[in-house]
C-alpha cells in the first residue's frame, strides 16, 4: 500500500510543477513577443516618420500595426523618437488573469533630403 500512495503523490507532485513551468514559459513567451512586437512597430513607425518628415504619419502607422497600443512621439531637431506601449494579458499567480504593460522603444534620424528639412 505505502508504494502504490508513494507513486501516487509523485504523479501528483510532478504533475503540480510541470503545469507551473508551462505556465511561467507560456507567460515569458507572450510578454517577449509582444516586447518585440511592439519594438518592431516603433522602428517602422520612426523611419517612416523620419524619411517623410511627419509625426502624423507615425501616430498612423503604430495605429494600423498595433490597434490597441499607446503612442508617444519625441521630435528633435535630427531624429525622432517613437514610444509605444500595449497591455498585455498573461496568467499570473493562483491562475489570475494579469496586465502588464510591455513598451518598445525607437529612434532614427531624420534624413535631410527626404523629410522635407534640407
Amino acid at each position: 500500500m505505502s508504494r502504490g500512495n508513494a507513486l501516487v503523490e509523485v504523479l501528483v507532485v510532478g504533475v503540480l510543477v510541470v503545469l507551473m513551468v508551462v505556465g511561467v514559459g507560456a507567460t515569458a513567451m507572450r510578454l517577449h513577443s509582444a516586447g518585440e512586437t511592439m519594438t518592431e512597430v516603433a522602428q517602422t513607425a520612426a523611419l517612416f516618420a523620419a524619411r517623410h518628415g511627419d509625426a502624423s504619419t507615425a501616430l498612423e502607422v503604430v495605429y494600423r500595426l498595433a490597434p490597441d497600443s499607446m503612442v508617444e512621439i519625441e521630435t528633435g531637431d535630427d531624429e525622432i523618437t517613437v514610444i509605444v506601449r500595449k497591455r498585455v494579458g498573461v496568467l499570473g499567480p493562483a491562475g489570475t488573469w494579469v496586465t502588464k504593460t510591455v513598451t518598445g522603444r525607437a529612434t532614427a534620424a531624420l534624413s535631410p533630403l527626404r523629410s522635407g528639412r534640407g
